[in-house]
C-alpha cells in the first residue's frame, strides 16, 4: 500500500505541474492514479506490475508533449522489458516527472537523452557529473549535451543535437568492463565524434590514437599491460578460464554473436566467419585450429557464426563450447584469427600475431594483419599508442568502492579485488 501511495502522490503532483504548463492546450489531460476508471479523460500511470515493465519509449515524450492522453495511456500500457531492479518504478517516475518539469520551466539541462535506460543509470551519472535529462524530439526542452549509447539510441541523440545545434555525445561500454557481465560498468568510453566500432566514420579514438606520447605516458602504459597479463583480465572478468587440454600447437579462431553491431559497422558480414575458418585451416595446416565461441551463446541464449556439432565432425579443429575467461587460450595460442571481436585487441597485449577479417579499432594501424583495406584515416602507430589511447585517453573509469570516477589503475584494483575473493 505505501508503493501505491507514494506513485499516486506523484501522479498528483505532475497532474498539478501540467495544470499550469504554459504550452497547455484546452484538450490537455490530468495524470491520474491507475486506478482511474476507464473512459477518463486523464493520463493513468500503470499498475504496479507494469511499471516495473516501463522502459524506454521515445512516443511516449511525445504523447505527453502533445497532450495526447489516449496516446500516452496506450503508450505507457503497452512498453515492456523484462527488467528485475528495485524501485524500477520509483526510479522511471521521478525521471519522467524530472523531464516534465524542465518542459514546463523551460530550464536548460546539462545532458539531455532520447533513452531512459541512460538517464537512469548511476555509472553514467558518475561519468558525466549528473544524470541525463529524459527528453525526446519536438519537446521544448534545451539541452547544452545530448548523449546516447552506441549507434542504438546514439542516432537519436545525433538527431536532437543537429536540432538544437549542440553536440552530440555516444557513450558505450569501456574495453575493461567489469568483474560480472551484468555488473554497472567500471569503463564507459564517451566519443564526440562517432563510435570506436564504426569503421566508416571517424570516431574521436581514432583521433586518439596517433597521439605521441611522453616517457612518463609509455612507462604508465606498459606497467598497465603487465599488469593486465599477470591478473589475467579481459572485458569482463569472472568465472574461470579454460581448464581443458589445449593442443601443444593451435591457432585461435574467435566467434561472435549474431547481430554484433561491431561485425556490420566493422566492415563485415556473417560471410566473413566462414571466410576465416577457411583461412586458418588453409594457413594453418600443421596446426590445430581451436574454435572459441562467445560467451553470449551460455549467458544470453545468444547463437553465434558456427554450428558447433559440424565443426567437432571436421578433421584437426577443436570447438570450446563452454563459458571460460579467454587468457590461457590466447596466451598458448601461436596465432588469433578475428572478425571484430576485443579478443583480437586482448591479444595483441600478450603479444600474439592477430589476423582480422573485419576492421576493429584496432585494425588498420600497421599491428594486425588485414583481410580489407584500411581506411585512409589509420596511419602507422606502435602498439603503445593504441593501447593508451584505448585503456586511457579514451574511456572514464568508476571505483565501485566509493562510487567516484577515478584513473584505471584504481579501477583494476578493484578487479584485482574481486578476483581474489571469488
Amino acid at each position: 500500500m505505501a508503493k501505491k501511495g507514494l506513485i499516486e502522490s506523484q501522479a498528483e503532483n505532475a497532474s498539478n505541474v501540467l495544470s499550469t504548463a504554459p504550452w497547455r492546450r484546452e484538450s490537455s489531460f490530468k495524470i491520474a492514479p491507475s486506478s482511474a476508471k476507464q473512459g477518463d479523460k486523464t493520463f493513468r500511470f500503470p499498475k504496479e506490475e507494469q511499471l516495473k515493465r516501463l522502459h524506454h519509449c521515445p512516443s511516449l515524450g511525445i504523447a505527453i508533449n502533445k497532450c495526447n492522453y489516449d496516446a500516452a495511456n496506450y503508450l505507457v500500457q503497452s512498453i515492456s522489458a523484462n527488467h528485475q531492479i528495485a524501485n524500477w518504478g520509483q526510479t522511471v517516475l521521478s525521471t519522467l516527472l524530472d523531464s516534465i518539469s524542465h518542459m514546463v520551466t523551460r530550464k536548460e539541462a546539462n545532458y539531455g537523452s532520447p533513452s531512459l535506460e541512460i538517464c537512469k543509470q548511476d555509472a553514467v551519472a558518475r561519468i558525466l557529473g549528473e544524470h541525463p535529462l529524459f527528453c525526446l524530439p519536438f519537446q521544448p526542452v534545451n539541452c547544452r549535451n545530448y548523449v546516447g549509447w552506441g549507434l542504438r539510441s546514439g542516432q537519436h541523440a545525433r538527431q536532437m543535437a543537429l536540432r538544437h545545434n549542440a553536440p552530440a555525445l555516444l557513450l558505450e561500454d569501456g574495453f575493461l568492463r567489469s568483474f560480472n557481465r551484468l555488473d554497472p560498468p567500471l569503463g564507459i568510453a564517451i566519443d564526440d565524434l562517432g563510435i570506436y566500432y564504426d569503421a566508416h566514420a571517424p570516431s574521436r579514438l581514432e583521433k586518439l590514437i596517433p597521439t605521441r606520447l611522453t616517457a612518463e605516458q609509455e612507462e604508465r602504459i606498459c606497467a598497465i599491460l603487465q599488469q593486465w597479463r599477470q591478473l589475467r583480465l579481459s572485458k569482463y572478468n569472472a568465472g574461470s578460464e579454460y581448464s581443458g587440454p589445449l593442443p601443444d600447437n593451435y591457432v585461435l579462431v574467435v566467434d561472435q554473436v549474431h547481430n554484433d553491431a561491431s561485425i556490420r559497422f566493422g566492415m563485415a558480414d556473417s560471410a566473413a566467419f566462414q571466410l576465416m575458418l577457411d583461412a586458418a585451416c588453409k594457413e594453418n595446416p600443421d596446426s590445430v585450429v581451436v574454435v572459441k565461441m562467445h560467451p553470449d551463446i551460455f549467458t544470453k541464449s545468444k547463437s553465434g557464426h558456427f554450428d558447433v556439432r559440424q565443426l567437432q565432425q571436421r578433421q584437426n579443429i577443436m570447438v570450446i563450447a563452454e563459458n571460460c575467461l579467454p587468457s590461457r587460450l590466447i596466451e598458448n595460442a601461436n596465432r588469433i584469427y578475428t572478425v571484430t571481436s576485443q579478443i583480437g585487441f586482448e591479444a595483441l597485449i600478450w603479444q600474439k600475431p592477430v589476423r582480422c577479417f573485419g576492421m576493429p579499432f584496432y585494425a588498420g594501424w600497421g599491428l594486425t594483419e588485414d583481410h580489407l583495406q584500411a581506411p585512409e584515416r589509420r596511419t602507422k602507430v606502435d602498439f603503445l599508442q593504441l593501447a593508451m589511447a584505448a585503456l586511457i585517453f579514451y574511456p572514464r573509469y568508476i571505483d565501485w568502492r566509493i562510487g567516484q570516477a577515478c584513473e584505471i589503475e584504481r579501477a583494476i584494483d578493484y578487479l584485482a579485488e574481486l578476483k581474489q575473493k571469488a
